[in-house]
């Protein structure tokens, strides 16, 4: 009777910790989204209210973990700020100020603060460095693909939801980003998918499939071909710094 005891418990503790990071993951990319999109006023309304409320509670037993995740997400965020024209010395030095904070937070809400005051800094950096926007066009094609990259997409059914020719919204949004549209699309995927496998909280195949990818093996392709490895081997490196950890 013990011992079923103590497997519920085990059970139970294990869906309440991937519960944690899968709600954390969802929260975080959406934070890591912002300067890639240029749309600040989005952070403010997590600001308003404790964006880790939710996840707190489960915290407590992997906080110095959590702070490793945290930092991770920190430097996703100033790199896609980077990408978006705000010059690195910048965004290394902003990177650097936030590392400091997480090495020093000892509450929940010095964590919290952590993202929010970067991304308050960022903000501000994109004024005065007068970081270009994007034409209303090209905004629109970001925010559709960020908004269904849990979906099948490709550069047809972005120009389809814009109803402009296909022909120049390529070329404009090439001119604009630097990056064709299918390659954006991708980019903006093994992000995701990137996040994905360092919180732990899918396994590669669900990853694949939350991402609308066709196969595993395809999915498997397209993130090698843009983060230079594959997937289970930054599972792995994962897995070693956790286990590095104790």
């Amino acid at each position: 009777m013990k011992s079923d005891y103590l497997n519920d418990q085990y059970l139970l503790e294990t869906e309440q910790e991937q519960d944690f990071w899968k709600k954390m993951q969802d929260q975080l990319l959406f934070i890591n989204e912002i300067p890639a999109i240029g749309n600040f006023d989005a952070y403010e309304k997590l600001a308003q209210h404790g964006y880790l409320d939710t996840v707190m509670p489960y915290i407590s037993s992997d906080f110095e973990v959590f702070k490793l995740y945290l930092a991770t997400h920190v430097a996703k965020c100033t790199e896609a700020a980077s990408r978006s024209g705000l010059p690195s010395n910048i965004t290394e030095l902003l990177k650097k100020d936030a590392f400091v904070r997480i090495t020093k937070a000892r509450t929940q809400k010095e964590l919290e603060n952590v993202m929010l005051h970067l991304l308050d800094e960022l903000k501000k950096e994109y004024r005065r460095n007068n970081v270009r926007k994007y034409s209303h066009t090209i905004q629109r094609a970001i925010e559709f693909i960020h908004n269904h990259k849990h979906q099948p997409l490709t550069a047809a059914d972005v120009t389809a939801h814009l109803g402009v020719e296909r022909t120049h919204l390529s070329r404009q949004f090439h001119q604009e980003t630097g990056l064709t549209i299918t390659d954006y699309i991708h980019t903006v995927k093994t992000d995701a998918a990137e996040a994905l496998i360092l919180g732990r909280g899918y396994s590669l195949t669900e990853i694949s499939d939350l991402l609308g990818y066709s196969s595993y093996s395809y999915f498997s392709r397209v993130y090698k071909k843009y983060k230079h490895c594959l997937p289970g081997e930054t599972s792995r490196q994962v897995t070693a710094s956790s286990s590095a950890l104790g």
